[in-house]
């Protein structure tokens, strides 16, 4: 099982408004010791099964992109905490280093908000870019997009990722008024694959259904598609505890391997990567503040008890009853 540890230290940048505020706290409680055995957990990646099909899948668009004339692209969809984000993330750092295109940007990340605009995306990737044009009006929109084309052009850039494409489409009463023929955003982005040869890459909780609905054309660019799911609590949890064991070689956290252990991890987390990989950092932080030389069970309670609050509506099961 393939790990690896971002060497990088946190970008809030690349966190919502949740994630912000997590790190931030743990900024101020926990010392600088603690944070420099825990937070790198914070960043491992996990290589499963279903990482191993959408990053292959991932390395398929970014060789293809600028070779041939029919725009590719892909979609990776699943529930919230399944690790989208972490595997999007992983293969944009990962990219080899290549003459070809500027290291950073063979492959551009850009998260969607709700209500997005055209203009709001095309200043999004021109910022990306290093143009630090605050606000992109829709009268100054060609003279812009122009100015991005030469930019994906010059840096080489091959990929598009899209995270939280689930906001492209608007619900469904407004969707069916659209009547699939796009929106201004969906046009952009079209746009950008014919003019520019870019793969697309669209991650969310949606499906690719929904921005084929959405938008006809595109949906025929974008015809790959994988997902991400819940973890259940199997031999594949398993083997995800035991590469989180393996890898962090700074603690023992080897308690995590107890079949008990694991099993309330699993009834905590829903099986979700996201909060796993959260509460695993957040006992560490607290074990080694705590002086001690690996997790224990008291370091989980505690942990939890952080995470979501000691008036949590589940009950902590790590949490000694006294008798």
């Amino acid at each position: 099982m393939n790990l690896f540890n971002s060497e990088d230290d946190i970008d809030f940048s690349e966190f919502d408004l949740d994630e912000r505020e997590i790190a931030a706290r743990r900024l101020l409680m926990y010392s600088d010791k603690a944070l420099d055995v825990g937070l790198p957990i914070d960043h491992l990646f996990v290589n499963h099964p279903g990482f191993s099909e959408a990053l292959a899948g991932l390395d398929r668009i970014f060789q293809l992109a600028t070779r041939v004339d029919m725009p590719h692209g892909m979609g990776v969809f699943g529930p919230t905490g399944t690790g989208k984000t972490s595997l999007l993330k992983y293969f944009q750092r990962s990219l080899p280093n290549s003459s070809l295109f500027t290291p950073g940007l063979g492959a551009v990340y850009v998260r969607i908000p709700m209500r997005v605009t055209a203009p709001y995306l095309v200043g999004a990737l021109l910022r990306i870019y290093g143009y630090p044009f605050r606000r992109v009006t829709k009268e100054a929109m060609e003279q812009r997009i122009t100015i991005l084309l030469e930019a994906i052009r010059q840096k080489g850039t091959r990929v598009l990722i899209f995270d939280e494409a689930n906001n492209l489409a608007p619900e469904g009463a407004k969707r069916r008024t659209i009547g699939g023929d796009g929106t201004s955003p969906t046009d952009l982005i079209r746009q950008l694959m014919d003019d520019a040869h870019l793969g697309v890459v669209f991650s969310g909780t949606g499906t690719l259904d929904d921005i084929s609905e959405l938008d006809e054309a595109l949906g025929s660019r974008v015809v790959g598609r994988f997902k991400l799911e819940l973890f259940n609590y199997d031999m594949s949890w398993v083997r995800l505890i035991k590469g989180f064991v393996q890898q962090t070689t700074e603690f023992d956290i080897s308690i995590l391997l107890a079949p008990d252990v694991s099993q309330k991890l699993h009834q905590l987390t829903e099986g979700r990567l996201r909060n796993l990989k959260r509460l695993i950092t957040e006992m560490v932080l607290v074990a080694v503040d705590d002086g001690a030389q690996g997790v224990e069970l008291k370091h989980i309670c505690r942990a939890y008890n952080m995470v979501y609050g000691v008036a949590a509506q589940k009950r902590n099961p790590f949490e000694v009853v006294p008798a």
